[in-house]
């Protein structure tokens, strides 16, 4: 999934967890209390929100902002685990895990019984009703429609399962089409509560795609009471409901008494040891209100944080080297933080970098100039002066947790090499940048971080004879240039929508071209034919041999520059319980809990 310089967690979708024009990662909780801080009677999450999202209707979402909440509103059949690593899927709406039938294309999926959605006034006498196998095959429709889904599809279900992706095109020439008068080979109702999916072929990945935030399970009842409102509204199955909803002002969420689920009964050994599993088995979610003003610059959120009135926060650059160091490959709280706050680091599941557009008359059919963008940026200076470290280079576009990452393949990226960026510049015809106009770069965000970082990278291209200017725009109309293919580069990055490197790789598949997830319309006859080989292929060495032959086409041809493998590191106040990094799922917030009497005495100091 696209993301911003926003909290991932997904992926993205979840993804998606998209995403990423990051500037920063923060762990995704904290900010401002509720009113009357010394009661304790209500269990208040204080959270905050850096970007303002695009749009909360799953299908036509692609961002990680809008993930974010989506994921509090409605379910997935599928989900990941809380507390298993490596992640685990797990089952979310349905009683038991997808079975596979003898000819090792049809999953039958039964659903859980008595799963109701939220009360909306979209349903008779305004209470929600049981969840069905026709809700899911009308979600499965509506998520293959393109006139709803231009951009998600792809990465996710495109040439996956038997009959949809004829039924997109069919969307594509016939607008509103009654769904119920489609039938598609692959989806079979069984009954209420069972329906099969039959694949196009053995597809190992398939189901990571039922556990990402688009796809979860939309009511027909709402799209056709709200119709594009709905992308401002919210009737899902989800742990929370939508109770006020401010574009930028304080969104709140109130919990669903409804909710089917459950804390887990299971996690990795040192989870009992750290109170993970004390409530293992209780329903969910334990919180009954979250609160998510729109708080877009660092230095507000870091205040209210020190105040008290945050539950959690990333550490932004500016705050780190007083109030965090690294020891080795740890970080910790320095002096009276540490006494004051938990922290916590992980290895994000996402990759930044800067996208090129081959449709751009200069970069597009230059090759030697690409490569001179890519010896000519310095990533570990980078690294280590806009992001304390928190982060690594990048030798692939796949992050290091994932399978198939440069830990699995020998591939290495260019180093930063002034004279070899020179060279370069000469051979592209532009000696010492002689002849090439100023260079613009579109970012997706205009805070001061993001303004900031810009400034290290038109000082470093400058030492070359690139000339850098920086275009700023709101996460929107950022993504509304992105998908129109109207730049020239551009500020970017992915979050897993799933762990494995098909989800990353996919950003370079040609038939992906804007508006889908290769925004840069990267086209590589080769790559595809790759591509295509490798996407089904279950984990292990033949597949990274063909992963390394894909990346090593992606070296050459330089579709994007390489910036940064984030390292999320953010505090988190003592009085949050049930705290575990996990970054794919779209929001943890249902599994956390708060002390509220540490929380009522740390607002009124």
């Amino acid at each position: 999934m696209a993301v911003q310089k926003v909290s991932i967690w997904r992926k993205t979708p979840q993804l998606v967890l998209s995403a990423l024009l990051i500037a920063t990662v923060a762990v995704p909780i904290g900010c401002r209390p509720r009113d009357g801080a010394g009661n304790t009677d209500v269990k208040v999450l204080d959270s905050f929100r850096a970007d303002v999202y695009r749009s909360l209707d799953p299908p036509r979402q692609f961002d990680v902002a809008s993930a974010r909440i989506i994921s509090n509103i409605y379910d997935p059949l599928l989900e990941y685990h809380y507390l298993k690593r490596p992640y685990e899927l797990t089952p979310n709406l349905l009683e038991s895990m997808p079975e596979l039938g003898a000819d090792k294309l049809t999953y039958t999926f039964n659903l859980r019984k008595g799963i109701k959605f939220h009360d909306d006034p979209c349903f008779p006498g305004g209470k929600g009703r049981e969840m069905t196998a026709d809700d899911v095959l009308y979600t499965l429709k509506r998520f293959a429609d393109v006139n709803v889904n231009p951009q998600s599809y792809p990465a996710l279900l495109q040439n996956r399962i038997k009959g949809l992706d004829d039924f997109r095109e069919k969307t594509r020439q016939q607008k509103d089409l009654d769904y119920d008068q489609e039938n598609i080979e692959g989806l079979e109702k069984i009954d209420d509560y069972s329906f099969k999916i039959v694949m196009t072929e053995p597809d190992p990945l398939l189901l990571m795609s039922f556990a990402t935030s688009p796809l979860s399970i939309v009511p027909k009842e709402a799209v056709e009471k709200y119709g594009r409102k709905l992308e401002h509204h919210g009737v899902g199955t989800g742990p929370y409901t939508l109770a006020k909803n401010p574009r930028k002002g304080v969104m709140v969420l109130k919990k669903n008494p409804n909710y089917h689920g459950t804390y887990p009964t299971e996690g990795d050994p040192e989870d009992q040891g750290q109170g993970l599993l004390a409530q293992s088995g209780k329903k969910l979610p334990f919180v009954d209100e979250i609160r998510i003003p729109l708080i877009e610059e660092a230095q507000p959120r870091m205040l209210k944080f020190l105040n008290g009135e945050l539950d959690a926060i990333g550490i932004d650059r500016d705050n780190f080297p007083k109030m965090a160091e690294k020891v080795g490959d740890k970080f910790k709280l320095k002096g009276k933080f540490a006494d004051q706050f938990n922290i916590s680091s992980v290895d994000a599941l996402s990759s930044f970098y800067i996208t090129i557009n081959f449709r751009d008359k200069v970069f597009g059919q230059n090759k030697a100039l690409r490569q001179a963008l890519a010896y000519a940026i310095d990533t570990p200076a980078y690294i280590d002066k806009m992001e304390n470290g928190r982060g690594h280079a990048l030798n692939t576009i796949v992050p290091l947790p994932i399978a198939g990452s440069e830990r699995s393949v020998s591939v290495k990226w260019y180093p930063p090499n002034l004279q070899q960026a020179k060279a370069k510049l000469k051979e592209a015809g532009y000696p010492d940048g002689k002849g090439l106009p100023p260079i613009v770069i579109l970012y997706g965000s205009q805070d001061n971080i993001t303004r900031q970082n810009h400034e290290f990278l038109r000082a470093q291209l400058a030492k070359s004879g690139f000339q850098l200017k920086g275009e700023f725009l709101s996460f929107s109309d950022y993504l509304g240039r992105k998908e129109g293919g109207s730049f020239q580069l551009a500020s970017g990055g992915w979050g897993a929508d799933y762990p494995d490197a098909e989800n990353f790789y996919q950003l370079f598949y040609g038939p992906n071209k804007a508006p889908g997830p290769n925004d840069g319309s990267y086209q590589n006859s080769e790559y595809d034919q790759l591509y295509q080989q490798m996407r089904r292929m279950p984990a292990g060495e033949d597949r990274n041999q063909i992963i390394e032959k894909m990346a090593l086409l992606l070296k050459e041809d330089v579709p994007v520059v390489f910036l940064k493998a984030p390292i999320s590191v953010g505090m988190r106040q003592k009085w949050l319980l049930n705290f575990k990094s996990n970054l794919m799922l779209g929001s943890s917030f249902k599994f956390l809990d708060i002390d509220t009497d540490a929380k009522a005495k740390g607002l009124k100091k």
